[in-house]
C-alpha cells in the first residue's frame, strides 16, 4: 500500500516538477521507468504495475496543473 502511493506521489511531483524544469521531468521518468525494469529483470515483481501507478500520478499532477493554470 506504502510502495503504491509512494509511486503515485512521486507521478505527482514528477508533473509538477515539470512547471519549472522539463528536461528534469524527463529525467525522472526515464530513470524511474529503467530502475523499475531493472528491479523486475532481478526480483520478477511485475513492474508493469509500479510503472502504472507512476503513470497515474502524472495524470493527476497534469490534471492539478491545467486547475491551476485557469486559477
Amino acid at each position: 500500500m506504502i510502495a503504491r502511493l509512494t509511486h503515485i506521489v512521486f507521478g505527482i511531483l514528477t508533473a509538477l516538477v515539470s512547471m519549472v524544469s522539463p528536461v528534469l521531468s524527463v529525467l525522472n521518468t526515464i530513470v524511474f521507468i529503467i530502475y523499475e525494469l531493472n528491479e523486475d529483470w532481478h526480483l520478477h515483481d511485475k513492474a508493469y504495475k509500479d510503472i502504472l501507478e507512476f503513470c497515474v500520478g502524472l495524470g493527476i499532477g497534469e490534471v492539478i496543473i491545467i486547475c491551476l493554470s485557469f486559477a
